[in-house]
């Protein structure tokens, strides 16, 4: 089988622009235009976050980034390597740069990241 490889670019596509779906492209373009996501074991560790439900994290994700663009998709994950102390690591890939890791400690940090990924976004 001919396999095309799938080379980096120097700009990455819109987040608007289509891509080319058919029989000979298994891609097809997503709802969203940024993944967050959110440490599933930090999430289950018992000496996390104190005052914090590590798994309502995705909700307040969703409420502090809102519905305009860039839409985030939020997803938990397995491990993401960051290990915080009393935090909950989240990692966000929005595309125009390298995937930025961050430790959330409170309500305060959430709203923090939210406003670095929608001035990047």
């Amino acid at each position: 089988m001919n396999r095309t490889p799938i080379l980096p670019t120097d700009t990455p596509p819109a987040p608007s622009a289509s891509i080319p779906a058919g029989p000979t492209s298994p891609f097809v373009a997503p709802r969203f235009d940024a993944l967050l996501l959110v440490c599933g074991r930090c999430a289950e560790r018992g000496s996390g976050p104190p005052r914090r439900k590590a798994k309502k994290l995705p909700g307040e994700f969703r409420k502090a980034l809102g519905a305009e663009r860039p839409r985030f998709r939020i997803v938990e994950s397995s491990c993401l390597g960051l290990c915080p102390k009393k935090a909950t690591a989240v990692a966000a890939a929005t595309g125009d740069g390298p995937l930025r890791l961050a430790a959330v400690r409170g309500r305060s940090d959430v709203q923090a990241v939210a406003d670095h990924l929608r001035r990047r976004g």
